[in-house]
């Protein structure tokens, strides 16, 4: 995936065998949306992002919320990310191997 800026708009553009899919550009046409991708790098979780988005933008934490989700899911449906799965190791109870 790479990113590119063309007349003002941000472009999200997957590459496959070094060859762009231009089939599946995928336009970030919200200044929050450009955000939201620019913090997703791994480091940082959703409340993160989602407070981030509070702190740079004038909006309500209800709209901030909801464009967090609604762009997260148009992101997952069209197979740019991956929803992470949440790994809940069992605590060792005294006495017991691991």
């Amino acid at each position: 995936m790479v990113t590119r800026q063309i007349a003002g708009e941000t472009l999200l553009i997957p590459i496959r065998s070094k060859v762009a899919d231009m089939r599946n550009i995928f336009a970030l046409t919200h200044s929050s949306a450009e955000y939201i991708w620019r913090q997703l790098d791994g480091k940082q979780n959703l409340e993160q992002i989602h407070q981030g988005i509070l702190d740079n933008f004038q909006v309500e934490n209800r709209q901030a919320l909801s464009d967090l989700q609604e762009f997260i899911s148009q992101l997952v449906d069209a197979g740019i990310i991956e929803e992470e799965e949440k790994v809940e190791a069992e605590e060792e109870k005294p006495g017991q191997e691991a």
